[in-house]
């Protein structure tokens, strides 16, 4: 036991000084200015406009979240049961943007929906309006922005969730006389609520710590509540209300955590199978059972009778009778073809491929813009080359910005490689109690907003006077990317069979040996597969950058960041295909070291003597 506490500890203590103990400075930097005062929290209701803030980012968390369910339900159903290639290039076209950075993904909806961009230059080519519609800048184009980022973070866990249901309940729902609708809406939809509450939470949690889309895609009108917290910051160098509204962002986080592990239990949204939901579940049948029970006796003791109730069942026979009578003569009217259609497959399998235009259409419409030689940007090209390729590697603001991500991101996946593969070793060999808890703390950096972990580390390093080094976003960004190694490592450990170290300790190598002999070479793929992911999350990390870089160690998305809200300049869209043809080559890389480390699982696992 002590053995996997001391490989999970170098983590623990990492982030109990680089994210838990800034977290502690941003609260006691919201209540002392110097001396113990609540005056930052009194200014949110003092003054209308962070009322209006705070009620703006409510409502387009809420707007975004419900829409996302709404339509990625289908999507995540279609996913689960269907085995098909059109389901395998569904799931990549989710994929891929999910991992495609932030900024560049908003760029490419700047391009679609700008005054210039392609639907209102598609529109008036078409001649169906006479000038441009205005698509961006309102709270339109903030949803639609939102949406497409946020939408893998509600397919995801559906997914998960539904592909756990055991089909057999449904298939006996249907031998016992129930149509498909409803064995889906009495079996199948109560049996995935899960995974709709994990979507739900995850989706509307990053909704409320949104910073990079409204900023870019909204109007002072639209504002929330991590543009309000960048101004305070930036311009107003008001740290203590700055905060105020961080902590404050937190409390509401908090909360809806707290809700949700009270109807679902924390294992749902790390993956288990949600024992504390059923549990929970037959409490709450008890409950209901009985106060049910009781008033059913009280109404039959004062109202209920024999006479009525054979009045009321013939009644009941006579309008199921009529109701049948008009289905049938219905079902008469429309011709054969269409009733043996099954429309509610139709139904999905139609939304599902309009989320896959949806997804993939911004990827492919900024690369061939990429490679244009005009000035002012459109779809497609009137003249095709490689000026704006050209224009960053000609400019040396740019490479310095490039060169400043690499130096961050390198060292990042080394040393967040490091201590995530320690700690799932811990996670998933020991046996001890509270797991589930600590995998918790560690995934909450990327479950809790960015903006929230961004002006605690600001706060932090800036008492430190590391503002403007590569030092300070290092140790931030491997507070961030950690998070994803442990995800990685967690499930190939969890995967590998214990066997092989038994048989290699059997034949007389030590613990030592055993596992640099047999286990770091079979997961040596899946180290090099999450040391990609670490790469990529600092890679194109932006809001913490914004805050720590200064100007002396700017980043490659901080620099595209300035260039876009400054000015958009041309050169962006050649960065941002790069970065797609990047991140593109990194998930190929993931994926084929994937497929190695399966190969070499079976060869061990073929040639061990205990098999």
């Amino acid at each position: 036991m002590w053995k996997h506490i001391l490989l999970l500890s170098p983590l623990i203590i990492y982030l109990a000084i680089f994210f838990v103990y800034p977290l502690s400075g941003l609260l006691t930097q919201s209540v002392f200015d110097p001396n113990l005062t609540s005056k930052h929290y009194l200014m949110v209701f003092k003054y209308p406009v962070y009322m209006q803030v705070f009620w703006n980012t409510l409502e387009i968390s809420l707007v975004v979240t419900l829409t996302c369910l709404l339509i990625g339900y289908p999507v995540a159903y279609f996913l689960s049961e269907s085995k098909s290639n059109w389901a395998i290039i569904l799931l990549i076209s989710i994929m891929l943007p999910f991992w495609i950075s932030i900024l560049v993904r908003t760029y490419a909806w700047m391009l679609i929906l700008g005054r210039h961009g392609v639907i209102n230059e598609l529109l008036m080519g078409l001649g169906l309006v006479d000038v441009p519609l205005k698509l961006m800048y309102n709270r339109f184009g903030v949803n639609v922005g939102m949406i497409y980022i946020m939408l893998p973070y509600a397919i995801l866990p559906m997914v998960s969730v539904m592909q756990g249901i055991d089909r057999t309940l449904v298939r006996a729902a249907d031998s016992l006389g129930s149509t498909p609708w409803q064995s889906f809406m009495k079996v199948f939809l109560p049996l995935s609520l899960p995974g709709v509450g994990a979507a739900f939470l995850l989706t509307f949690i990053r909704c409320m710590g949104f910073f990079v889309t409204p900023a870019l895609m909204g109007s002072s009108y639209d504002a929330m509540i991590a543009m309000s917290i960048q101004t305070q910051l930036e311009e107003l160098a008001n740290w203590g209300f700055a905060s105020a509204l961080g902590v404050s962002l937190l409390i509401v986080i908090l909360i809806l955590f707290f809700i949700f592990n009270h109807f679902f239990g924390f294992d749902i949204l790390l993956g288990g199978k949600g024992k504390n939901l059923e549990k929970r579940a037959k409490r709450g049948r008890t409950k209901k059972l009985f106060f049910y029970s009781a008033t059913i006796a009280r109404v039959k003791e004062t109202l209920w009778n024999e006479k009525s109730a054979l009045f009321l069942e013939e009644k009941l026979w006579n309008l199921q009778d009529h109701l049948s009578k008009l289905r049938k003569f219905i079902s008469r009217l429309i011709p054969e073809f269409f009733r043996e259609l099954r429309w509610g497959r139709i139904g999905v399998v139609g939304i599902s491929f309009c989320i896959f235009i949806f997804m993939i259409i911004p990827v492919f419409i900024i690369v061939p813009i990429a490679f244009s030689n005009e000035v002012y940007l459109h779809f497609p090209p009137n003249e095709w080359g490689l000026r704006l390729f050209k224009g960053f590697f000609s400019s040396e603001l740019w490479i310095n910005s490039t060169l400043h991500s690499f130096q961050v991101a390198i060292p990042v996946t080394l040393l967040a490689t490091l201590l995530g593969t320690l700690a799932s070793l811990s996670l998933a060999r020991g046996n001890y109690g509270g797991k589930q808890y600590w995998y918790a703390f560690i995934l909450s950096p990327i479950i809790i907003p960015v903006i929230i972990s961004a002006i605690s580390v600001y706060f932090f390093f800036a008492k430190l006077k590391l503002i403007g080094t590569i030092s300070a976003l290092v140790l931030a960004h491997t507070v961030l990317a950690v998070p994803y190694v442990v995800i990685v490592m967690t499930s190939v450990l969890k995967g590998f069979d214990v066997r092989l170290e038994q048989a290699s300790m059997s034949l007389g190598a030590g613990r030592v040996r055993t596992f640099f002999k047999v286990t770091l070479p079979i997961i040596r793929p899946g180290v090099l597969t999450a040391s990609l992911f670490a790469f990529i999350a600092s890679f194109d990390e932006l809001v913490g950058a914004m805050f720590i870089s200064g100007v002396t160690a700017v980043t490659l998305p901080k620099q595209m960041w300035d260039g876009i809200r400054d000015e958009i300049s041309p050169t962006i869209a050649a960065i941002a295909a790069m970065l797609i043809f990047l991140t593109v080559l990194l998930m190929l890389l993931a994926v084929i070291l994937r497929q190695r480390e399966r190969k070499l699982y079976s060869k061990k696992l073929g040639s061990s003597p205990m098999t």
